[in-house]
């Protein structure tokens, strides 16, 4: 790859990337805005490889063996030093599920589809997200895909297309793209976030700069030193704006990135002369340094929160202290003894490709098809923690019982749920994800009053007869075709109870839960399809009214699920890794109850009001089975609740079942199932 000419002042704008993403990631409430640091990366990246390989492309020198050649050494060693490291520490710390699912990330990681994996199982400002040591990696991928494809477009490019030709197309893809990326960002946010068809435009602006440079070079086209100043101004104010006025609740990227890339490219030009104020900021020693040190930085820096993070969620001052100064020290270290002497150490092709490619990601590969085969070593746990790991993540399904299944009865599940000596069902489970995870609850209940029951319903979409969710200003159709078929079938049948099950807090505040990142989930019907906390709470407050209604009409009994307390971190895990090692965990695994019952407060009420005017309707009042002025307990008499942060397991819906049967409201079953 040919030398190109050093500029400090890049190095330095490499530190101020990596800065503004650790903060962010060790602290998001100090620099909301510091998820940027990987948009500048990306033009410096852009601007670095093809200052580089473009001048080989003109003269003729350019062969795809060197330049990947370089990038592998450039890039994977470290990586690999990272990923083993991480791979040792969660053998040691994670439990089952966790490890099994870091041995996913890694196996994608090692092939540079990282993205793709992470865009399909997470979130990237997701807390849980915060605990997944190899998430990082999702912008080396990106940079990877690129560079797989980019110096086949340059040389395409260089060969097929006049001088004057190039810089029209580069316009029209940048202005494709940058839309394109704009309605990912608004359409499928996770998409956006995590996949080159939405970031490509970012690494081409910085290219579309290391073009433009040469050429004004070689013109002899050099501005006047106020330009250069004021090209810099304009493009670092760019910059900061950025920073302070962006969260993680805007859309992006985008536009808004494409803001940011812009300001970037004009911080970079204004550097071409070397002497702008902005330029002798960058480069400054310390941040010059600190920008050599930034790949090693980028890399570490994320691992070690996570497993931080991973046994105290509660990160802090003191999380904060000690990431901070481990980052730099594994970094310093790792340059030293890692990165630098593999990126220079002189060893024919075939050897790079086979030492520093091949054989380690074969290894990495079949390492975590292994562990996901062996489903996470679960040996490595206690008996004690075992226990509590495979309550944690049990599901009705897999229970090892055999029961019944009825046909007939779509779009409801065919399993049969309770007594399975009946001949038909006579009640059905109707909701969301948090009807769903009460299914071991009605079959208890089933076996105890001998009836059977179904269950049917769409994650995220609440059992309201009327109405549905948006998004955009469209009903999206999975949810209220689904509701309707529900409604149907129960009205088309003789069963005399139905379950109504929901997170009722969602559908009224349109948030998730404290600490829960996720796209809000807005309601809307033909008469008002706004985005609103007002409009969501109108339209669930009628449609829920109407189920309510619709179903004593017809004679049958609405029976309503309270909603289990959300927490700001996944209860059971930390039961599990309290077990474990009781020196590393929380010192609590439960949660303040103050958060939920303000969040709760109106669908509360609602339900409560329901009740008061259709006296017919029962409600199971889970939130009084398991919290109390002060906190909300993750787990009773030893079994663990939770699957997650907000979701019951099987063993956990039992466990609410016979707290709530020991309980003088449970005695209004006994009438309606005896009646």
């Amino acid at each position: 790859m040919a030398s190109i000419k050093y500029r400090p002042d890049v190095d330095g704008l490499r530190a101020i990337a990596v800065l503004l993403v650790i903060v962010f990631h060790f602290n998001k409430d100090i620099l909301p805005g510091g998820f940027i640091g990987v948009d500048i990366f990306f033009v410096i990246s852009g601007f670095i490889i093809t200052s580089a390989i473009y001048p080989q492309i003109k003269s003729g020198e350019f062969t795809f063996l060197e330049f990947y050649e370089r990038r592998i050494k450039r890039i994977l060693p470290l990586f690999y030093m990272v990923a083993l490291c991480s791979l040792v520490s969660a053998y040691f710390l994670f439990s089952p599920n966790d490890f099994s699912a870091f041995s996913d990330s890694l196996r994608y990681a090692s092939v540079f589809i990282s993205n793709i994996y992470f865009e399909k199982n997470t979130g990237y400002f997701a807390p849980s997200s915060e605990t997944m040591p190899l998430l990082n990696m999702w912008s080396l991928s990106v940079e990877e895909q690129f560079y797989f494809i980019w110096p086949i477009v340059l040389l395409f490019c260089s060969r097929y297309l006049s001088s004057r030709i190039v810089p029209k197309v580069l316009i029209v893809a940048l202005l494709s793209m940058i839309g394109y990326s704009q309605y990912l960002a608004l359409t499928s946010p996770s998409e956006a976030y995590f996949l080159l068809q939405s970031r490509a435009f970012e690494m081409l602006i910085g290219a579309a700069l290391a073009l433009l440079l040469p050429q004004l070079r070689s013109e002899e086209q050099y501005y006047k030193a106020h330009v250069y100043f004021i090209t810099g101004i304009v493009g670092a104010l760019l910059v900061f704006i950025a920073l302070i006025t962006l969260d993680k609740g805007d859309i992006f990227p985008g536009v808004n990135a494409a803001i940011v890339c812009f300001g970037v490219a004009l911080i970079i030009f204004s550097g071409e002369r070397g002497n702008t104020p902005i330029t002798r900021i960058l480069s400054m020693p310390l941040l010059v340094w600190l920008g050599k040190l930034s790949y090693s930085l980028y890399l570490w820096h994320w691992p070690i929160q996570a497993f931080y993070r991973y046994y105290q969620p509660d990160f802090g001052v003191k999380g904060f202290v000690f990431c901070s100064i481990l980052t730099f020290v594994l970094s310093y270290l790792s340059m030293k003894l890692v990165e630098n002497p593999a990126r220079y150490f002189n060893l024919k092709r075939k050897y790079v490709f086979l030492g520093y490619f091949i054989i380690p990601v074969l290894s990495f590969v079949l390492i975590a098809k292994h562990i996901d085969k062996q489903e996470g070593f679960p040996e490595r746990f206690s008996a004690e923690a075992m226990a509590l790991y495979y309550d944690s993540v049990s599901k009705i399904e897999f229970d090892g019982q055999s029961r019944k299944q009825f046909e007939g009865f779509e779009p409801f599940r065919p399993m049969l749920l309770g007594d399975q000596s009946v001949s038909s069902p006579s009640a059905f489970l109707w909701g969301d994800s948090h009807a769903e995870h009460f299914q071991s609850f009605v079959e208890e209940l089933g076996k105890k009053y001998h009836f059977g029951a179904l269950y049917g319903g769409q994650g995220g979409c609440p059992p309201i007869a009327e109405g549905g969710r948006v998004r955009h200003g469209e009903l999206e159709a999975h949810c209220y075709q689904s509701n309707e078929q529900l409604l149907k079938r129960i009205l088309a049948t003789d069963v005399d109870v139905v379950f109504l099950g929901g997170r009722w807090s969602t559908y009224s505040e349109t948030t998730l839960a404290e600490n829960e990142d996720g796209r809000n989930i807005y309601l809307g019907d033909d008469s008002d399809r706004s985005e609103s906390i007002k409009n969501n709470r109108r339209v669930f407050s009628a449609g829920l009214e109407k189920t309510i209604a619709t179903l004593i009409a017809h004679g049958k009994t609405p029976v309503v699920f309270g909603q289990v307390p959300s927490f700001p971190f996944k209860p059971s895990n930390c039961l599990v890794k309290k077990s474990n090692y009781r020196w590393a965990a929380k010192d609590s695994c439960d949660t303040r109850s103050t958060p939920f019952f303000d969040r709760y407060s109106y669908a509360n009420n609602l339900l409560l009001d329901l009740q008061r005017k259709y006296p017919e309707t029962v409600i199971i009042d889970i939130p009084k089975l398991v919290c109390d002025r002060d906190e909300c307990v993750s787990s009773l008499h030893g079994k663990p609740l939770y699957s997650d942060n907000n979701h019951i397991n099987s063993v956990g819906a039992r466990a609410f079942y016979n707290a709530y049967m020991q309980t003088d409201a449970s005695k209004v079953m006994k009438k309606l199932f005896a009646s």
